[in-house]
């Protein structure tokens, strides 16, 4: 009469093991925001819904990028409280590590940006006729397949890419300190609320 009972707590030991490794990404809270399932990193204050996200954390869109060596657009909206911040991260780990980031932030009008290579970053540049009070539009170009990594932004509005008109150029004045080594990328937050981000093909072309 023991044997049944036995079995039956091999059975449950067995699927307890199993079920420990799918833990590390189904604890993970999950969402949708603009048609786009991501992962909280960080969930901090963050309030989520599927037209944005407010507050202070940081997140991962579970889609990745192609490859380690790709080039990329992302196309970004969003609004910063006085010292608020934002940062888009690309080509990083899944904890948003050993990635390159354009990093934002709000002086009241002003807003100040530096680009980043895991823990290295450049100087801080005030990006021109931007008004960091109102809502922010940019288009930000990721080119991981160089070394180090060409990033190019402009304003959202823009309807050429090119170098010369550029709010940042990193081949020309702020220079990315690095190279990003992983495919994940998402948005660390800081009294922010961000309202679009969206990926596609790189805007600039050699």
């Amino acid at each position: 009469m023991k044997k049944p009972v036995f079995v039956f707590l091999l059975s449950v030991m067995a699927v307890s093991g199993c079920k420990k490794d799918d833990d590390k990404t189904t604890d993970q809270v999950q969402g949708t925001f603009g048609g786009k399932t991501f992962y909280l990193v960080d969930a901090g204050d963050l309030k989520t819904s599927e037209s944005s996200i407010q507050g202070s954390g940081s997140l991962v869109f579970a889609e990745p990028l192609s490859e380690i060596s790709s080039a990329d657009a992302f196309v970004l909206k969003f609004a910063l409280e006085n010292s608020g911040s934002i940062e888009l991260v690309t080509h990083s780990n899944s904890s948003l590590g050993k990635g390159v980031s354009v990093a934002l932030s709000r002086s009241a009008t002003t807003l100040n940006a530096t680009l980043k290579a895991d823990t290295a970053e450049s100087e801080v540049k005030a990006l021109e006729d931007v008004n960091a009070a109102e809502d922010v539009s940019l288009i930000v170009d990721v080119h991981n397949d160089e070394d180090p990594t060409h990033i190019l932004v402009w304003k959202g509005d823009s309807e050429s890419f090119g170098e010369d008109n550029a709010l940042i150029n990193s081949e020309d004045g702020l220079e990315t300190p690095g190279q990003g080594s992983g495919t994940v990328w998402g948005i660390v937050l800081k009294k922010a609320t961000l309202k679009l981000a969206d990926l596609s093909d790189p805007k600039f072309v050699d």
